[in-house]
């Protein structure tokens, strides 16, 4: 299987929004799609227990994360998604270092654009692309924070606005591409996942089916 990690060192930047939103996308293309949250906080994990679904499935994670990433790897096709916690702790640089591709979330604002560094820092060697969340419209601190975050690394072509419908979906163990599947919110995620594919697709790592 292969590893993508939401990692971010910055509170309140869209993880979980993201490893839901791409494993609930995944799993209605018929990709094998398993989730592991790595957050103390278990948002992730009291969203799929809304959820009352089988899929994507929701590993439960014992103390060893790194021991059961490998075990996944070696379990078959598929997708791992990891969602992982702000503040540092000593796993997420060996679950990152584990990645076949780690997106990093940022806010298009001062704070965030300034803490991007903390999480840079953990990457070294590693695909990973940022991706503009919570976006509330075409400003100029969007064009600029699109433009700093240019200078340092990938950027996935799409802007995840700043939406209700990820709340609203969230709140009933969904994801926006099946609360609302042909809005503009899952229109975003089709195209993030789409990114995602093409991003494993050139991992010389396990394949995805």
């Amino acid at each position: 299987m292969k590893i993508v990690t939401v990692a971010s060192q910055k509170g309140g930047s869209g993880k979980t929004t993201l490893a839901r939103s791409i494993a609930v996308a995944g799993t209605a293309y018929r990709y094998t799609i398993a989730l592991v949250d790595t957050d103390p906080q278990g948002s992730l994990t009291d969203w799929w227990n809304r959820r009352g679904r089988e899929t994507p499935a929701l590993v439960r994670q014992n103390d060893d994360v790194v021991t059961l990433l490998g075990q996944l790897r070696r379990a078959g096709e598929g997708i791992v998604v990891v969602d992982t916690p702000p503040s540092v702790h000593g796993f997420v640089q060996s679950v990152i270092d584990l990645s076949d591709l780690v997106l990093v979330p940022v806010r298009p604002s001062p704070d965030d654009l300034a803490a991007v560094k903390a999480t840079l820092r953990l990457l070294d060697g590693q695909p990973w692309a940022f991706v503009l969340t919570q976006v509330k419209a075409r400003t100029r601190l969007v064009q600029e924070a699109a433009r700093v975050l240019a200078q340092a690394g990938d950027i996935v072509p799409v802007q995840i606005t700043d939406r209700v419908e990820y709340a609203m979906s969230a709140a009933s163990g969904l994801g926006v591409t099946e609360s609302e599947p042909r809005g503009a919110a899952a229109a975003e995620i089709h195209l993030l996942l789409s990114y995602v594919l093409r991003r494993l697709q050139g991992s010389a790592r396990a394949g995805v089916g």
